[in-house]
């Protein structure tokens, strides 16, 4: 956005917000665009010692399915993505991480979503009791071996992004450990 000439929020919730915007773009088009910001998010991909991932299952209402996922989740207003994700890891899955390494950064769908989704390595693990947000309560985390992920997202059974991009980032871009 070059140049913002007027904003109007339409909506405000506790996950996002939606606005009306007018601004003039780079090329010095008035532009009308409705936009749905966020405070960003963050996920982990939690790496064992075998060099096994860590996902988690839950329901999805937009996808209407229950998804296999990287644990993951919203970052808080006055936390970082990494004190996000480290949250994330123990809320969902009880672990805990001695070793950080961000991976990636990118937008989820900037077409009309301000949200920055972080990437983080985990590794070094330590097992521990979740912590549950509402509405996790039948979320299940189990380990898959990356041979198995890949096979998964090929048959398009795994097919959120983060967990993709996670995965494709730790496997071909090489993380040094």
């Amino acid at each position: 956005m070059k140049q913002l000439i007027r904003r109007k929020l339409l909506l405000d919730t506790p996950l996002f917000q939606v606005t009306d915007n007018h601004i003039v773009d780079g090329h010095g088009q008035e532009v009308h665009r409705l936009l749905v910001e966020t405070t960003g998010a963050t996920c982990v991909v939690a790496l064992d010692e075998k060099r096994r991932i860590l996902l988690v299952s839950q329901y999805r209402l937009p996808a209407r399915d229950i998804i296999w996922e990287l644990p993951a989740g919203k970052v808080d207003a006055g936390e970082t993505p990494l004190q996000a994700a480290k949250r994330e890891l123990i809320e969902e899955t009880g672990y805990r991480a001695r070793a950080w390494k961000k991976l990636a950064t990118f937008y989820t769908s900037p077409g009309f979503l301000g949200e920055k989704m972080n990437v983080f390595l985990a590794t070094d693990l330590k097992p521990g009791d979740r912590h549950l947000d509402a509405g996790e309560e039948h979320l299940k985390s189990q380990w898959f071996t990356q041979t198995q992920i890949v096979g998964q997202i090929r048959k398009g059974v795994i097919n959120d992004a983060k967990t993709i991009i996670g995965v494709y980032f730790l496997r071909h871009l090489r993380p040094k450990l």
